[in-house]
């Protein structure tokens, strides 16, 4: 009998191990160390807008020293602006989301 418990204990753990999602489906990579940093589902916020939105421009102040977060300068019809901790990259024309940086930091 309790031979039995400790196949269906074990039995138990090994599915658990077979569907549980990859390390590195959590994993973010830490800019300035190149280490995965765990993060846990629940702490993954999403960002204010997505690509293909029409960014609210005049609500937020656009990005005038990129150098300090370290993007690439602006060589095309495109602005930088940030909302929370995420930059946003704003056709300057149609005010569309063309790319978001994550969770941006001063350098």
């Amino acid at each position: 009998m309790l031979c039995a418990r400790l196949v269906i204990a074990f039995c138990a753990v090994c599915l658990t191990s077979l569907t549980a999602l990859p390390a590195s489906a959590n994993c973010r990579i830490h800019r300035e160390t190149g280490k995965c940093i765990n993060v846990r589902p629940d702490q993954i916020s999403r960002p204010d807008y997505a690509v293909g939105d029409i960014f609210p421009v005049y609500e937020h102040n656009m990005l005038l020293n990129i150098d300090r977060y370290g993007l690439k300068p602006v060589d095309g019809t495109w602005r930088y602006y940030r909302s929370g901790s995420d930059i946003y990259k704003v056709d300057a024309l149609t005010f569309e989301v063309l790319e978001i940086i994550r969770n941006a930091r001063l350098r």
